[in-house]
C-alpha cells in the first residue's frame, strides 16, 4: 500500500486484492500524515510561486547557496552566461529571435545544469575515496520529488538544482547516495554510514525539507 500526497489531490496505490474497506480504513488511519502531507506541500507551492518571477536586471541568481545579482546583455556576439566579481551575467546574441525571457531562462538554466554537473563529479570523487564507495556512473538530471538516487547498477544520479544549495546540503546528498551503493535502504546501519561522514545530516536533511522548494530559476 502507498499513499501519494499531490497537489491534485490524494492517491492511493493498492493491489487488486485489497478490499475497498480496507483501503479506506487505511487512509482513515494515517488521515494526520495526510493533512501534515498536504499543508507542507501547500507551503512549498507557494514558495515556488514566490520565487517565480521574470528575469530582469532586478533578479538573482540562487548559486551555491548564495543569491548573486544578475546583469542580462542583449545584442552580443554570442549567447553566454559569465560569472565574475559576484555577478552572474546573462549575454544574448543578436540573432536569437525568441523572446528575451526565454532566452535568459534557457541559457541560465543551461549554465547551471553546467555548474551541477562539474561539482557533482568533483564532490562524488572525493567522498568515493573518502568512503571507499565508487559507482558505476554519474549523472546530473531533472527530478520532480527528489534530490538523488542510486539503483542496483551502482549509477548514482542526482537533482541539478542542489546546484543553488549550500555546499553542506550537496555534500550530504552525495554522502547519502554513496552510501546507498553498501545498503540498499534506510536501515540504522545505512543511518551510521552517513553520520560517519556528515555527523549533522539531519541539519541538512531539514533544510532540503524547509528550503528545497526555494531552488527555482528566477
Amino acid at each position: 500500500m502507498e499513499i501519494q500526497v499531490r497537489p491534485e489531490g490524494v492517491r492511493v496505490l493498492a493491489p487488486q486484492h485489497i478490499s475497498q474497506r480496507w483501503i479506506d480504513n487505511f487512509v482513515a488511519s494515517r488521515r494526520v500524515w495526510i493533512e501534515t502531507r498536504h499543508a507542507e506541500l501547500q507551503r512549498q507551492l507557494q514558495l515556488i510561486e514566490a520565487h517565480k518571477a521574470e528575469i530582469t536586471e532586478a533578479s538573482q541568481v540562487l548559486y551555491r547557496g548564495s543569491a548573486y545579482p544578475l546583469k542580462v546583455l542583449s545584442d552580443a556576439d554570442q549567447s553566454q552566461v559569465c560569472f565574475s566579481d559576484g555577478v552572474v551575467t546573462i549575454q544574448i546574441s543578436r540573432r536569437v529571435r525568441k523572446s528575451k525571457e526565454e532566452a535568459c531562462r534557457q541559457l541560465l538554466e543551461t549554465w547551471l545544469r553546467q555548474q551541477a554537473v562539474a561539482i557533482f563529479e568533483e564532490r562524488v570523487a572525493e567522498w568515493s575515496g573518502r568512503m571507499a564507495l565508487f559507482p558505476a556512473s554519474i549523472k546530473v538530471k531533472s527530478f520532480r520529488r527528489k534530490w538523488g538516487c542510486c539503483d542496483s547498477r551502482a549509477e548514482v544520479r542526482f537533482n541539478w538544482l542542489l546546484i543553488m544549495a549550500p555546499d553542506e546540503v550537496l555534500n550530504y546528498v552525495v554522502i547519502h547516495e554513496l552510501a546507498h551503493l553498501k545498503h540498499m535502504n534506510h536501515s540504522a546501519a545505512f543511518w551510521i554510514l552517513v553520520s560517519r561522514y556528515c555527523p549533522d545530516y539531519k541539519r541538512w536533511q531539514n533544510w532540503l525539507k524547509q528550503q528545497g522548494a526555494t531552488l527555482v530559476l528566477p
